[in-house]
């Protein structure tokens, strides 16, 4: 079988399939390459063999880019789709909120679109279980909190809502927290910088936007398992702003850049994404798994164990997916086990790593596991930050002794 990415590129301009094919001509010895006229085409081709991604046009005669997409993801669930788009009017990209993976706006740079289309591909091959690569790519979005997103709903409702309200109620939500931010980093905003705080992104999506996102779209919804896994989502939901709030402390202890310290917050708040995907999908099997850990059996074991992957790869795989930056996406996905990672430090990787190690523990875990050693000294020696423990443990300490 071979290696190369099979992508299908739709458009219903001659010119511009003419130009990717120009644009893309240096990627052939990565990626197997067919152009489409129309989605009738798209999906006669989708029958005769797979494609790994499907890159398509939003407006065009007949069915267009939204509804297209919306048939690869029901049909072909593993499939990453991207939609490349010359019309950034709102509504277009709300209706591609649910069907695209990716949304780029014409003219789009080559760099850009070879970027949305390789990231994901490479974070793909850390995971490797094939039912976790089609759940991924067929995921619309992630479930969140029956309060918080009912709380949401009325806030929106009400005459007296606003844009800080509505940050705070999303802010609190995980899932919101992902959901929102994830659009917000797409190219229709075109912004030069990462959003990587809520109150942030609402401001620049504005209240219409955000009624139209949750009232009609349904971009959020609630998660709808046992009682059980509702009381496991919410104090995950509480681990993560922990989480969050340490990774923060943390990096400005260590005097890192304003935009560092950002960032470190929110890929704390987003590292165990992840475990929403595994809650929602498998949850009775995923709270058997956490029964399972022990002195011996990390966490990160145990999942790997069951899912051939941890919620930390599953996590970083969903935000590559959706355009976060590599940072981040590398916090996320290193955070139990910086060690695996080369180069220079990422500072935000190891904010998100010594919150996790000398933060609270995952919830719902046996209770013989206290006092279990997971930071990753060869790592911080590695840094140069091994001499920065003790003060850490003490920040952490302080901070969670006022919870």
């Amino acid at each position: 079988m071979s290696d190369l990415v099979r992508i299908l590129f739709v458009d219903d301009e001659p010119n511009i399939l003419s130009g990717l094919k120009r644009l893309m001509h240096n990627m052939r010895a990565s990626w197997d390459m067919s152009f489409a006229g129309s989605a009738d085409e798209a999906l006669a081709l989708l029958e005769k063999a797979p494609y790994d991604v499907v890159v398509s046009d939003m407006r065009m005669p007949g069915m267009d880019g939204a509804q297209l997409l919306d048939l690869v993801r029901r049909k072909h669930p593993g499939t990453i789709r991207v939609i490349l788009s010359g019309y950034a009017d709102s509504e277009s990209v709300l209706r591609t909120v649910g069907p695209a993976h990716v949304y780029l706006a014409k003219p789009c740079d080559p760099r850009a679109l070879q970027d949305a289309i390789t990231r994901p591909m490479t974070l793909r091959k850390r995971l490797n279980s094939p039912e976790m690569q089609v759940l991924l790519a067929g995921l619309t979005n992630l479930p969140s909190l029956p309060e918080v997103f009912l709380r949401l709903k009325e806030e929106l409702q009400s005459p007296n809502a606003s844009a800080a309200s509505v940050a705070e109620i999303i802010s609190a939500d995980l899932a919101m927290t992902a959901e929102i931010l994830r659009l917000t980093n797409s190219a229709y905003f075109s912004t030069a910088m990462k959003v990587t705080s809520t109150a942030h992104a609402v401001r620049m999506l504005g209240m219409e936007i955000i009624q139209s996102l949750v009232l009609r779209i349904g971009i959020f919804r609630q998660f709808s398992g046992p009682p059980s896994g509702t009381a496991l989502l919410k104090d995950v939901n509480e681990y993560s702003l922990m989480i969050s709030k340490l990774a923060e402390i943390i990096a400005k202890a260590e005097g890192m850049d304003h935009l560092v310290v950002t960032q470190a917050q929110c890929a704390g708040m987003l590292s165990p994404v992840g475990v929403l995907v595994l809650l929602d999908a498998k949850g009775s099997v995923y709270r058997n798994v956490l029964s399972k850990v022990g002195p011996e059996k990390t966490l990160y074991m145990a999942e790997n164990e069951s899912f051939g992957v941890n919620h930390h790869l599953i996590g970083a795989y969903l935000l590559g997916l959706w355009g976060f930056k590599d940072s981040l996406i590398e916090a996320v996905a290193f955070a139990p086990n910086p060690s695996q990672t080369e180069g220079q430090e990422n500072q935000t990787l190891t904010a998100v790593h010594a919150a996790l190690a000398l933060g609270p523990r995952f919830p719902a875990l046996p209770p013989d596991l206290a006092g279990a050693e997971l930071l990753d000294h060869a790592y911080l020696a590695r840094v140069g930050r091994d001499d920065r423990i003790e003060t850490w443990r003490e920040l952490v300490s302080a901070t969670m002794s006022r919870k």
